[in-house]
């Protein structure tokens, strides 16, 4: 029995019999491939690179998604077909749908832009974790206007050498700063 998350290509090696959706296991147990992490990998890596080479030249984000695509394509059928040469087979093998030597499955293109739109969405949010945090802020006067809510960066000469008071005229962060060695 071909299991659902696996229909329209076949594994090397033996099947596990009954679906997983069917046994109720919730422990999700499976199989994969060594070879599959490398080849994760790099294409993580491949996409971050893309994305940041097309959102730095202005490259709309439908048009990403279709590089994203493309990239999957070619991360895909690129790597089947070395490991094809390096081992002689390939973990996975496309039986059905529209597809390239087994290699990959063209009627999976929905899926893949689907996918690039989303990995954008993520890798937007997981950027913000990257974010230094927000600076506290002091009004610079009393006045309460908006410009004057705004922190000013500490000066050079407060954050570089303590003053010849001991350092008492600088602020806490600035003074443990200057006393590191």
């Amino acid at each position: 029995m071909i299991e659902p998350w696996s229909a329209g290509f076949s594994h090397t090696g033996s099947s596990a019999g009954r679906s997983r959706l069917d046994s109720r296991d919730r422990r999700l147990r499976g199989h994969s491939y060594l070879w599959m992490l490398p080849i994760y990998g790099a294409g993580g890596l491949f996409l971050e690179r893309l994305h940041d080479r097309l959102s730095g030249k202005g490259v709309p984000r439908w048009a990403r998604s279709l590089a994203y695509m493309a990239g999957i394509y070619g991360l895909e059928f690129g790597s089947a077909s070395l490991l094809n040469r390096a081992i002689g087979d390939v973990p996975w093998r496309y039986r059905k749908g529209i597809n390239l030597h087994g290699y990959v499955r063209l009627d999976y293109a929905p899926f893949w832009y689907g996918c690039g739109w989303l990995f954008e969405t993520l890798e937007c949010e997981l950027r913000k974790l990257d974010r230094p945090a927000r600076k506290s802020w002091r009004p610079a006067s009393g006045h309460g206007s908006r410009s004057s809510m705004v922190a000013e960066p500490p000066s050079a000469a407060a954050t570089t050498a303590p003053a010849e008071d001991g350092g008492a005229a600088l602020r806490p962060a600035a003074r443990r700063a200057a006393a590191l060695p």
